[in-house]
């Protein structure tokens, strides 16, 4: 069996390549000084013998050093016995018993090869010999580990050995027999023959690492990639996957890169032959730069709800095709856009569409009238939404904003102004369609006035906010709620058929610590109060009382919370908390969100996450989140991981509860093992995580 595996095998062949290609090259150069406590030269032989800290150096400035070295100016060789060590201009060290070359190095011998090279690594080997082109290693040993980060004595956390190792310089390839990796002297992986590109040489086609996996919806899986590389900028990877249970699927990768487009491309199509027709997705994402401006486009499409999430390919649930065009200078932006969405669940399998959107603003428009900021921001766009609603919508908006402090009395203020033109044609099904001109002026200033308070132990602010809104009554208000990221805004309204009317007032209190021991507190409370009953979520004139605190103890542990009290009964209307701890050898977040039954969706769900390093480069870990209103489960995940400088071992055990027509409830293991630097062979179960991530 023959394989050609694109691997990062770097240092290996990087020793192979500084050693048996630049060495040699030098010598057939004859540019080589000898340097030595005594030197002797036979002119009858014509040898020069150097003994006692022999040094020779070549123009690369690789040094060989040794206790005898003899250099045979007749047929060019040199010979080296004792302790031979070489440097190299990388920083890599090469110790050998004896060193032989004839005919400029063209030809090659040496004994107990032992190498250290720059990033740690260590390779040993019995024997070597080069021919020409070929350079052969026999009885190798590779591990990356440090030495002093063993967790056996003795005993590396992985190691390739190889009973040869062949280097061809011609063909710029690496070949290796019988070789075996071994976990912690344990072999766990065993190949008669492969190959791989040296270090020279970019990109080859070839095997990639396979992957298995095992789930209880698909079974067993078994992926191996295959890389072909049609040019230096543009290669592709064909991945067959073969599952036990389900139909087998395959996927293409393609990539594209030059000075003026960025391409990639994924689509996947399984082997079903039933009525029901095969399964398939297409992704594909495109940048084209210009001098102009820069064109995205991109496409997720899928003509199967289920086949991604159910292939474990990722765990969308909404496609988004469309693209877009950008231009900005100074004081232009200029965007064009268009937008269509595929909804994938059993409780919304619809498409909703923007086309087009049309954007363009001028900033810093000259003013030598009133000082401050001016722009003009215009837009066109047309759309279909989940309703079956087609809005089309031109609109223009004036904006002017002021930004001062006021040295004498400490006060800090935020003016704007505002005027904005709306045209809205609205074509529903069951109605009739509908035109309206909307216009909308409006004037805010936000007030501050920071107070502040040193002490030894902190450096505190406390600055009250008032914030005055005038803008006339309208009967169209925005459907969103005043929120704690939305309380100082001065449109609350997201979309730009929305403007939220009428006057009135946001107040609050920020307070702001900061001690020398390094904890720092950032706390705001605040409220609105409109002037009319037409508020968003309510029919009262005022807010529920919003408060936001941000706890920073160090960099390894901070709390955040965002809570909205009811104004009426003081009780909790909603509650995100999250939060991140490191405590010595453990490490944990908790993610919690309450919503009361005053909304329309009320729910509770907990999410967390936890490592503990029980033992030196041994860690157990736990991820899931749960609803609290079901008490059910959502999902969970828990392991082990041992990571190291060289190795990383990590097995898990997954359990997904979500389901959707034929995605249904699944479980299973993964197990990952990572050998630094080449990277992952084995990843099962990706992407099942439900807690934070640790």
């Amino acid at each position: 069996m023959i394989l050609s595996l694109k691997i990062n095998m770097q240092c290996i062949a990087g020793f192979i390549m500084l050693f048996f290609c630049s060495y040699s090259s030098v010598i057939a150069e004859q540019t080589i000084k000898i340097y030595a406590d005594e030197i002797n030269v036979d002119e009858l032989d014509q040898r020069i013998i150097a003994t006692g800290d022999a040094i020779a150096i070549n123009e690369n400035e690789i040094k060989i050093k040794s206790d005898k070295i003899i250099y045979n100016r007749k047929n060019k060789s040199l010979n080296a016995f004792g302790k031979v060590i070489i440097n190299d201009e990388s920083e890599n060290t090469f110790f050998l018993d004896e060193l032989s070359s004839s005919e400029n190095l063209n030809k090659a011998n040496g004994k107990s090869i032992k190498v250290r090279l720059h990033d740690g690594s260590r390779i040993v080997g019995e024997s070597y010999k080069k021919e020409n082109e070929i350079s052969i290693i026999e009885n190798t040993e590779y591990t990356p580990c440090a030495e002093n980060n063993y967790l056996i004595k003795n005993c590396p956390g992985w190691k390739l050995k190889s009973k040869k190792i062949y280097h061809n310089n011609k063909t710029k390839t690496i070949h290796y027999d019988h070789a075996q990796i071994q976990l912690f002297n344990v072999p766990v992986f065993y190949l008669p023959y492969f190959s791989h590109p040296d270090p020279s040489v970019e990109k080859r086609s070839g095997f990639l690492m396979p992957t298995i996996q095992t789930d209880k919806q698909l079974g067993d899986t078994f992926s191996i990639p295959i890389f072909i590389n049609l040019k230096s900028n543009k290669d592709l990877t064909f991945t067959p996957n073969i599952q036990t249970k389900k139909n087998n699927f395959y996927n293409l990768n393609y990539r594209h890169l030059n000075k003026t487009l960025k391409l990639d491309l994924n689509a996947s199509i399984d082997d079903n032959d039933d009525d029901s027709g095969t399964s398939n997705h297409l992704f594909f994402d495109s940048e084209i730069f210009n001098p102009y401006g820069t064109l995205n486009a991109y496409m997720k499409t899928s003509n199967n709800d289920t086949y991604m999430r159910k292939n474990k390919i990722n765990k969308l649930t909404v496609l988004k095709s469309g693209f877009d065009f950008e231009r900005e200078t100074d004081k232009i932006f200029f965007s064009a856009e268009s937008i269509g969405y595929k909804h994938l669940t059993a409780q919304d399998r619809q498409w909703e569409y923007l086309y087009p959107s049309l954007v363009y603003n001028i900033n810093d428009i000259e003013n030598n009238l009133y000082e401050g900021n001016i722009s003009l921001n215009n837009t066109f766009s047309f759309r279909k939404n989940l309703n079956e609603t087609y809005e089309t919508i031109a609109s223009s908006q004036l904006d002017w904003s002021n930004q001062s402090i006021h040295r004498n009395s400490g006060f800090m203020t935020k003016n704007e102004a505002n005027l904005r033109i709306t045209s809205i044609s609205i074509d529903e099904k069951s109605k009739k369609n509908s035109n309206n001109l909307r216009l909308y002026p409006q004037v805010s200033s936000k007030i501050s006035f920071p107070l502040m308070k040193t002490s030894s132990l902190t450096n505190q602010t406390l600055t009250p906010l008032v914030m005055p809104i005038i803008a006339p009554f309208n009967n169209y208000t925005p459907s969103k709620a005043v929120t704690n990221s939305n309380l100082f805004s001065s449109n609350r309204a997201t979309s730009i058929t929305e403007w939220e009317s009428g006057p009135r007032i946001n107040y609050g209190l920020e307070w702001f610590i900061n001690s020398t021991n390094g904890i720092n507190v950032m706390t705001i409370i605040g409220q609105s109060y409109r002037f009319n009953k037409d508020n968003m979520d309510t029919d009262k004139e005022i807010s529920d009382y919003f408060f936001d605190s941000n706890i920073i103890l160090n960099s390894n542990n901070y709390l955040y919370s965002s809570l909205i009290i009811d104004r009426d009964d003081l009780k909790t209307k909603s509650l995100s908390t999250n939060s991140f701890n490191m405590f010595g050898d453990l490490i944990f977040a908790i993610n919690y969100d309450y919503t009361s039954g005053k909304y329309d969706n009320p729910s509770e769900q907990i999410a967390l996450g936890g490592k503990y390093n029980f033992k030196r480069n041994l860690f157990i870990k736990f991820t899931g989140s749960k609803n609290l209103d079901t008490n059910k489960n959502i999902g969970y995940q828990y392991g082990i991981l041992y990571e190291n400088d060289c190795l990383g071992i990590d097995f898990n055990y997954y359990r997904d509860l979500t389901k959707d027509r034929d995605v249904e409830e699944s479980d299973g293991f993964s197990f990952t093992v990572v050998l630094k630097p080449f990277g992952s062979t084995n990843n099962y179960g990706k992407n099942k995580v439900f807690g934070p991530q640790i």
